[in-house]
Order: C-alpha cells, then sequence, then structure tokens
C-alpha cells in the first residue's frame, strides 16, 4: 500500500482517541450529563407540585372573588375577625392527648 493511506489511517485513529477522550474525561463527560439528568428530573418533580399548588391558589382565588361567602369564611378562620356583637371562641389543643391517641 502506498504512503498516504498509512498516513490517513493513522490521522484517523489520533482523531477517533482524541475525541473519546473528551467524551470520557473532559469537563462534558457522561457522569456529568446523568448528575444534570437526575437534577432535571427531580425539579420536574417539584414543578409538578408547584404547578398543583397553583391550580388549588387559582381556584381559591376565583372562588373569593366570586363569593362573598369566601371572604368572610377566610376572615373568620384565618384572621379570627368577628362581628362586634360576637365573642370568639377559640379551643386549645393539648399535645399529650394529642401523642396519647398517635
Amino acid at each position: 500500500m502506498n504512503r498516504p493511506y498509512y498516513f490517513l489511517v493513522t490521522f484517523l485513529i489520533l482523531l477517533i482517541i482524541l475525541l473519546s477522550k473528551s467524551i470520557f474525561f473532559s469537563e462534558n463527560n457522561y457522569s456529568k450529563r446523568n448528575d444534570l439528568i437526575k437534577d432535571n428530573t427531580i425539579q420536574e418533580k417539584k414543578n409538578i407540585e408547584l404547578n398543583k399548588e397553583n391550580e388549588i391558589l387559582q381556584f381559591e382565588i376565583m372562588n373569593a372573588q366570586n363569593s362573598n361567602d369566601h371572604v368572610e369564611n377566610f376572615a373568620r378562620e384565618k384572621l379570627n375577625l368577628t362581628y362586634p356583637e360576637e365573642d370568639f371562641v377559640s379551643f386549645k389543643e393539648d399535645k399529650e392527648k394529642n401523642d396519647e391517641k398517635k
């Protein structure tokens, strides 16, 4: 065979070795790729949970905009607001009794 053929084969083998080195041992190797895939799946799960929470919040906002009863219920339960002639009664839960039930 002739000399250019050997030169070409040698050049291609060296090129393959250099490219494989960059694939397996550089900054963008397979282990980093696998780590990024794991991080991506974790982030996708978080995004799904946040989307569910957003849907719940959107429902509550729409319900609050369309209903005065919802606003009154929110004020009574969350803010402990009452009418002037009403008395507010709250019950304190004992942690010991809750622990015994479990």
